[in-house]
């Protein structure tokens, strides 16, 4: 099996949930998260972040986070440890301001 390392980076643009990063979809194949990391870019006020695990159907398989306060220009760092994806499951995600979460996740792909 092969493995890459890669990343994501997503602006959040609306209020409604946004897809921060899919696993690949090959049969078989799985995702190492290694970190996701949302930075408030509003540099006004704080914004709540919002994270799911869902299946490839947007289903909501897991909450990872739900309505997190993210201060004014500042950094969280959602997923310190690792969570491994299944072929086709996603990360999603909400903010509460439009633009005002930009979001960076680090992931291993194994296919």
């Amino acid at each position: 099996m092969a493995e890459a390392f890669t990343n994501s980076g997503v602006k959040l643009t609306s209020t409604g949930v946004t897809t921060i990063y899919q696993a690949p979809t090959t049969t078989g194949a799985r995702a190492v998260v290694l970190s996701s990391l949302a930075a408030n870019a509003s540099g006004v006020s704080s914004v709540n972040y919002s994270v799911d695990l869902t299946d490839s159907a947007d289903t909501v398989v897991a909450t990872i986070a739900k309505t997190i306060a993210v201060p004014a220009n500042a950094t969280l760092e959602l997923i310190p440890n690792k969570i491994v994806l299944s072929s086709g499951q996603k990360l999603r995600a909400t903010s509460s301001v439009a633009s005002g979460i930009h979001v960076v996740t680090s992931v291993l792909e194994i296919t």
